[in-house]
């Protein structure tokens, strides 16, 4: 794999997960919380707002939940985002009420298990287009967002440094 150089974001190695904004099809797989047997139902995730709750006129309507219970929101850094008006379980005690959704995230709402999914090539909690020599191997920074550039943003790490994701710092060589 050839390493990062500005402007190179072409060719057959993957680099970032900068894919277009929306890209990897995000869903949800809606279950019931205990297992009935039933299949999963895979629901698409299309528009900017999703709405979840138990009301008419939301994107997903769910028994037993708040008429709206949460907003899914994919904002300006393509990031599918939380923004819950009642109580949602699942994932971490540490995790915000508003975080980001990653590929595996269960969110618990009243006696539904919605199971966020997207590719990834687009889940920006994945670098460098997914896995690269399994999980927990060193890896490098990837180079800032678009949106981020656009803002003046400046990362706190140079892209290219290579990071030992276990240790959650910098290599050291």
């Amino acid at each position: 794999m050839s390493e990062y150089s500005p402007g190179d974001d072409h060719g057959t190695h993957p680099t970032t997960t900068h894919a277009e904004h929306g890209a990897g099809h995000p869903a949800l797989f809606v279950s019931t919380a205990v297992d009935d047997g039933t299949a999963p139902r895979k629901v698409s995730i299309v528009d900017d707002e999703f709405t979840i709750g138990s009301g008419s006129g939301v994107d997903l309507e769910l028994s037993g939940a708040e008429p709206l219970h949460l907003t899914i929101v994919h904002d300006e850094r393509d990031e599918y985002r939380v923004e819950a008006h009642a109580p949602v379980g699942g994932g971490s005690a540490s995790e915000p009420a508003d975080r980001a959704l990653r590929t595996g995230a269960r969110l618990e709402v009243g006696g539904w298990v919605l199971t966020f999914w997207r590719e990834e090539r687009a889940d920006h909690g994945r670098p460098y287009g997914g896995r690269q020599g399994g999980e927990f191997s060193e890896g490098r920074t990837q180079p800032p967002r678009p949106a981020d550039i656009e803002a003046g943003l400046v990362p706190s790490v140079p892209p290219g440094t290579e990071v030992v994701d276990d240790a959650g710092g910098v290599k050291e060589e």
